[in-house]
């Protein structure tokens, strides 16, 4: 499939079932509820409990999105259903645990400089002005290091690797056979694999857009909180299940029709 039909049969498969963007949104919305009340007293027990909650909802939420790539790498033309609650928490939590681990090269080099920065001026107090300088420069640096290494490199790498674990029935070793998941990419076409990321970034950002106008004309009405609602039971949904397909069709479009 070429890089406009993965485009268009992603816009329209949201549309597929109106029902279940319905019923995801509503999970979203709890979502944002759960996290929008957590207490700010960080040792409050109702701190943890919500936490817990919104995590296990953030589970549910990634293994749906893991479903439907799943379902379209089978090729089916709908939404699949919220069945087996189970193993949808499982593959939400592997999902999570694949994101962790494809972002540790971006993030662990700002851990380790940062840790020792601090550690420097805890032995040497008389150099506080000096070491917060550093940090108040450095950080800026390293920070737009860690983004572009992050969303331009390991992010979307990662997002074949997620397909890949899809592809052999959610095994999570193959989310790191990383020689595969270069050659899937490299069949693919490293171009049109970039090309498809971009574009599906700024798809998302238009997206985004209109949730950002929406919000601005419910406060102009002051009627905020209806939009927000709106927006995390509709936008955010179709984004999900948008890129999800899309995810799994660029996966599918390498040239030599691999694995």
């Amino acid at each position: 499939m070429n890089m406009s039909g993965i485009i268009k049969d992603s816009l329209r498969y949201p549309f597929s079932d109106w029902k279940k963007i319905l019923f995801l949104g509503l999970i979203v919305v709890i979502y944002t509820i759960s996290i929008n009340i957590i207490p700010f007293n960080i040792h409050s027990g109702f701190t943890y409990q919500f936490l817990v909650i919104s995590l296990l909802i953030n589970f549910f939420i990634l293994g749906y999105f893991f479903k439907i790539i799943q379902y379209s790498l089978k090729n089916t033309k709908k939404l699949p259903k919220f069945s087996n609650w189970v193993n949808l928490f499982k593959n939400g939590f592997k999902l999570t645990f694949v994101g962790l681990i494809y972002s540790i090269p971006a993030t662990l080099p700002l851990i380790l400089l940062t840790s020792s920065l601090l550690n420097f001026y805890l032995y040497q107090p008389t150099l506080f002005i000096f070491i917060m300088g550093a940090i108040e420069h450095i950080h800026p640096i390293l920070w737009s290091f860690v983004y572009i290494l992050y969303f331009l490199i390991l992010f979307p790498i990662s997002l074949i690797a997620i397909a890949n674990m899809a592809k052999n029935d959610g095994k999570l070793s193959y989310a790191f056979k990383f020689k595969e998941i270069f050659d899937k990419i490299k069949n693919i076409g490293w171009i049109k694999f970039y090309s498809w990321y971009l574009l599906t970034s700024v798809i998302n950002y238009l997206i985004f857009l209109i949730g950002l106008l929406i919000v601005i004309i419910s406060i102009l009405f002051h009627t905020y909180q209806i939009e927000k609602f709106i927006d995390a039971l509709i936008l955010t949904p179709y984004i999900y299940i948008f890129f999800s397909r899309s995810i799994a069709l660029i996966y599918k479009s390498d040239q030599n029709n691999l694995n």
